[in-house]
């Protein structure tokens, strides 16, 4: 506005850097009509702003417009390059639709676009969000038959699909290939192999999973204490939830509504009513509001 104000003519990197702060805002309606006044003023768009209109719609995790995005590129000419296909698959996994994604790296391949280690791992996301373990251990196949090389994010997306299947195994599996490849892990990693651990009921597990991360010199963070809590809770193991929460405090890591939850629903299932309702004081105390879970926890 103010540039209009002035007399200053906005160019395409003028708009496509609006649609790119409406994308990461999450606002898809907006980015549309920054593309809408852009070639009103007669500016051209290029590849570089289609694709902050198309990450717009993949991070909204709609589909329906991104695929119209593409289609608008191609009526105009304009080809989409390995950023605008990984993108478009990454709004297939954001809505949950694991076989377009991998329609659309069809497409993409078709076109003679190479994928790289993000389009690899946006393959993977979406196999993952879908529980689809197998899925996902082919894609990395696929990676590797083709010489590109992993990194973190890649390892810890397996991780994922594993964890969320409750598969420790494969999970612990995972870990090991990361550190034969020298590929360090984070805390992520390390969280979603306690969850693994904890879906599974292997408490122990989850234990020296912490231990090894700590040793690693790797800080847990709230989701990591809280993972490890979650497997105290499906145990019924309340001193121990509570000791986890000790441990949090003495290290000035502030809980949130998981981590109280997860210690209320520990108290719940060994029968102590009057520890859970503490917690819910605690949380007051504190300022935490509690969520939908919590109160089921309570009512349960």
């Amino acid at each position: 506005e103010e540039m209009e104000r002035k007399g200053i003519a906005g160019d395409v990197r003028t708009y496509t850097m609006l649609m790119d702060a409406c994308a990461n805002a999450g606002k898809v309606g907006k980015a549309m009509q920054v593309q809408e006044k852009m070639e009103k003023k007669g500016i051209a768009g290029n590849v570089v702003s289609y694709n902050a209109l198309m990450n717009a719609c993949a991070k909204a995790g709609k589909v329906g417009e991104a695929m119209k995005v593409l289609e608008e590129m191609e009526r105009k000419g304009i080809a989409g390059d390995v950023r605008t296909y990984t993108m478009l698959m990454d709004a297939c996994a954001n809505a949950g639709k694991v076989g377009k994604a991998m329609q659309v790296q069809e497409e993409m391949e078709r076109k003679g676009i190479v994928g790289n280690v993000v389009t690899y791992n946006t393959i993977m996301n979406a196999c993952a969000k879908a529980g689809k373990v197998g899925e996902a251990m082919k894609v990395l196949e696929e990676m590797e038959r083709k010489g590109i090389v992993g990194n973190v994010v890649t390892y810890n997306t397996i991780m994922n699909a594993c964890a969320k299947a409750g598969k420790v195994g494969e999970a612990m599996k995972v870990l090991e290939e990361m550190e034969r490849k020298g590929i360090a892990g984070d805390v992520r990693t390390y969280t979603m192999l306690m969850d693994a651990c904890a879906n599974a009921g292997k408490v122990g597990k989850a234990m020296q999973v912490q231990e090894k991360m700590e040793k690693k010199g790797i800080a847990g963070n709230v989701v990591s204490y809280s993972a490890l809590m979650h497997a105290y809770a499906k145990a019924g193991k309340v001193a121990e939830g509570m000791k986890v929460l000790e441990e949090m405090e003495r290290k000035g890591i502030a809980g949130d509504v998981v981590t109280y939850t997860t210690l209320m629903d520990a108290c719940a299932k060994a029968g102590k009513v009057g520890e859970a309702m503490k917690g819910l004081e605690e949380m007051g105390r504190k300022g935490i509001a509690g969520n939908v879970k919590t109160y089921n926890t309570l009512v349960n």
